[in-house]
């Protein structure tokens, strides 16, 4: 470092990235000086940074000898290596603004997490008869299940100009990339525009592409005659285990045409038989839910039971005289950990507490709200050694949010435990302070 006049500038920002890829290459830290600028017009896709440094392999940064002024920081993956941020190719987080004074020089504690930013509308990529009362529609990416339904579809005969008619839409899969669409039978060969109101969104909100909402299809003259199937279950075996009061959630390949009636359904103690009472509903007409009444009893079997004669689609299709039996084991909760505590330090906001087992990675963080500096419990944790990880959840999405880097957003709060938490079964870790 060198100067041309009596001192040397001595602002200096130090941090660390959060990074879930450590083994590669190091996250850049762009750093903008705000002075003099419009700072809602600065763009890092276009605008190289005035001060740059990278991370070392434990994610630590240090900006040294910065002017000073209030600067702009963001943690950027460059990918291309051209020093500007890529739009869903780099990684990117942001953070708050950082003014340096002569009272004020060093900034510390930084901290960044990244996240490759959405700003690509969904798509249409495909669009498929499947016979003639069935579409089947393809997406490029997941939307909110939540925004598509008959009235957000309309379909029409290019030859006589005319609309189909839409009686039901339903997603395919737990991910939300593709739907069916009943229809009003379809004429042979007739040629069909497809098309989705703007309503369909994706899960970071963004419409449907108005270049892309629209695709042509030939009609089918195949009748519908397969009876429904199951597609996804969340017990998916005999050695399925779930807790007393969880809810069974089961998806169809098909519509159904349900009529709530007993005898379709059955909850049963495996060593009696005797009935289990439950409650029945319907997320949409193709997946199911199961919830049992009462807790049922821990370290107990079970069978449910689902007699396909009353489970018909639409059109009348069904398995008839056939059921199928799942065999489920209910887990004792004193079987696994958990961890207590409190968290402090944060705004009038909800928060997050994420847990998450570094020793079987397979398993899916478990996440607990609580309101601001107030306590938390994390409960049926698995054995393991766990991270903890807490963010202000602002938009109530329950998914922390890294950030925009145009037009600008700052990162949800957010903040980890310092050590790693070792979870064993029937020993409850409490006293645990989680601080912003």
């Amino acid at each position: 470092s060198f100067s041309t006049g009596e001192r040397i500038d001595n602002g200096m920002i130090t941090g660390k990235v959060f990074d879930e890829n450590p083994d590669k290459s190091g996250v850049m830290i762009f750093s903008y000086r705000l002075n003099g600028i419009n700072a809602d017009t600065l763009n890092p896709a276009f605008t190289k940074p005035d001060y740059l440094t990278q991370t070392g392999k434990d994610g630590d940064f240090r900006l040294t000898n910065l002017a000073l002024g209030t600067y702009r920081l963001f943690a950027v993956r460059d990918e291309y290596r051209n020093l500007l941020y890529d739009p869903e190719t780099d990684a990117v987080g942001t953070t708050d603004d950082l003014l340096l004074t002569d009272k004020d020089t060093v900034k510390q504690g930084i901290q960044f997490i990244l996240a490759k930013e959405d700003t690509t509308a969904p798509r249409i990529t495909s669009v498929q008869s499947l016979d003639n009362r069935h579409v089947a529609v393809v997406l490029s990416e997941p939307i909110d299940t939540a925004t598509i339904s008959p009235a957000s579809v309309l379909i029409s005969d290019t030859l006589k100009q005319r609309l189909l008619a839409v009686y039901d839409v339903y997603p395919n899969n737990l991910q939300g990339t593709s739907f069916t669409v009943i229809t009003d039978k379809q004429q042979k060969d007739s040629l069909y525009l497809f098309f989705v109101r703007e309503h369909l969104k994706d899960k970071s909100g963004f419409s449907i592409s108005p270049l892309a909402n629209r695709k042509l299809f030939t009609g089918s003259s195949v009748d519908d005659t397969l009876p429904p199937a199951i597609i996804f279950s969340s017990i998916k075996d005999t050695a399925a285990k779930i807790f007393s009061d969880d809810s069974i959630l089961i998806m169809f390949s098909d519509a159904i045409s349900f009529v709530n009636n007993d005898s379709a359904v059955a909850l049963l103690k495996f060593k009696d038989s005797s009935s289990a009472s439950y409650h029945l509903s319907w997320c949409n007409s193709s997946t199911m839910v199961i919830t049992p009444v009462t807790p049922l009893r821990v370290e107990e079997k079970y069978l449910l039971i689902l007699r396909w004669n009353y489970f018909p689609d639409r059109f009348g299709n069904r398995r008839k005289d056939s059921t199928t039996t799942f065999v489920v084991t209910i887990d004792d909760p004193e079987n696994y950990g958990s961890i207590e505590g409190k968290v402090v330090g944060a705004s009038k906001k909800r928060v997050v507490i994420q847990a998450r087992n570094i020793t079987d990675k397979k398993q899916a963080p478990k996440q607990v709200t609580t309101s601001s500096s107030d306590k938390f419990s994390l409960s049926r944790l698995p054995e393991g050694r766990y991270v903890l990880k807490i963010f202000e959840d602002v938009n109530n999405n329950f998914t922390h949010d890294a950030g925009t880097p145009f037009p600008f957003k700052q990162a949800e709060r957010f903040s980890f435990y310092p050590d790693t938490i070792r979870v064993r079964p029937r020993w409850p870790v409490d006293g645990v302070m989680l601080k912003f």
